[in-house]
């Protein structure tokens, strides 16, 4: 079965009302005259699709638009771009990589527009689903397609002249539930001394407490060292609701400004950038603060889940420990996916094994988890809550 998932922007666009930025420099504007683009841009220079991959193949429609109507026949192409890949990339701090030609197809590389009109008929863009090592790379692919004037008759607009078809893999996967008799213990290969550092996570709380210090330190990621260095984050504490986040470091803390729902996927992502400190949760900034700016010391020893108080099933998915600092649109573009080799990834745990009581580390570190009994895992999860 295929999926058409393509937006139009045909309704209601008046020609003559079209307008665009002349120049960086005199930032005026004028009339859009005698210009072609990609109709699904509406002429923005940074235009980008989401295409969710699954089991199936998935379409997209392709339109070229001209700002007014044709006095003859013109005839363009439409064409993949790697290099308008490179450029979308470089714009967004991303590092999405060109699609294998053999996943995907366009139903005809060459469209003309005919006089009286100003519309072209529909390309079809068909994405296959990835391959195995596609999805077992960590690596996020895309497909950028370029306009060009086929005949020489007609400009193309370069603000509108790229369209970028980023593929967002649905993730199934098992994943293993923690609780007070299953908590994991990561080995390091290191101790560390941090003035930067990442924490990301999928996770899934069977019960949160509602009331103030109800189902309280219900603790999820746990680094501690020397010097009180440590990157501590939990569900409640005594004087705030059992279902607000929390992270402690530096001798400082805090707490989300969103209440969690119980048995619902979340991504977060704890970021330190030495004297900032940010939480984003689904890859949308929740809170931040100032921090003190000391080094963060740790141990060779980090923990998930403690067996004191942890009263909720947590199910655990794509768990991430950084020595870098990482930005929202890093974090924004690899919630469930993520090269195991991007710099800085010091230990990266899939938690995808499906059986057993070890976390393998994909970073190669060596970084072995061990849970402390056989968890129990539930399998075919799909991770993005969705």
């Amino acid at each position: 079965m295929k999926y058409n998932i393509s937006k139009l922007f045909i309704g209601g666009l008046a020609i003559a009302s079209l307008t665009l930025m002349a120049s960086c420099e005199n930032a005026e504007y004028a009339p859009l005259t005698n210009k072609a683009f990609i109709l699904q841009t509406n002429t923005n220079g940074n235009s980008s699709e989401k295409i969710t991959i699954g089991t199936s193949a998935v379409t997209s429609s392709v339109n070229v638009r001209l700002s007014d109507l044709a006095t003859q026949d013109y005839t363009f192409e439409v064409v993949a771009d790697t290099t308008a890949l490179a450029e979308y990339n470089q714009r967004n701090e991303t590092s999405y990589k060109a699609l294998p030609a053999s996943l995907y197809s366009l139903s005809s590389n060459e469209v003309t527009i005919e006089a009286g009109k100003s519309i072209s008929s529909e390309l079809t863009l068909t994405i296959n689903p990835l391959t195995q090592a596609l999805k077992d790379s960590g690596q996020k692919y895309a497909v950028a397609l370029r306009l060009k004037s086929k005949d020489g008759k007609y400009d193309v607009l370069n603000a509108g002249s790229t369209m970028v078809y980023i593929l967002d893999q649905v993730v199934y996967q098992a994943v293993p539930i923690i609780n007070a008799s299953h908590n994991i213990h990561f080995t390091m290969r290191n101790t560390y001394d941090l003035s930067q550092w990442t924490v990301e996570m999928n996770v899934n709380m069977s019960r949160l407490g509602k009331g103030l210090g109800e189902l309280n330190n219900q603790t999820l990621f746990g680094a501690w060292g020397n010097d009180g260095g440590e990157i501590y984050t939990r569900f409640g504490d005594a004087p705030i609701e059992g279902n607000r986040l929390q992270i402690k470091t530096q001798g400082t803390q805090m707490n989300s400004k969103q209440l969690f729902e119980a048995n619902k996927w979340y991504h977060l992502a704890f970021v330190c950038t030495g004297t900032k400190l940010y939480l984003y949760v689904n890859g949308v900034l929740d809170n931040s603060m100032d921090l003190p700016g000391k080094n963060t010391n740790l141990s060779n020893r980090i923990n998930f889940g403690n067996t004191d108080y942890l009263r909720a099933d947590v199910k655990v998915s794509e768990l991430r420990f950084w020595t870098v600092a990482r930005t929202q649109a890093q974090i924004l573009n690899n919630m469930y996916a993520c090269d195991p080799s991007s710099t800085g990834l010091e230990g990266y745990w899939k938690c995808n094994e499906g059986q057993g009581d070890t976390f393998n580390d994909a970073t190669g570190h060596g970084n072995t988890g061990k849970c402390v009994a056989v968890p129990t895992w539930e399998q075919n999860v799909r991770i993005d809550g969705k």
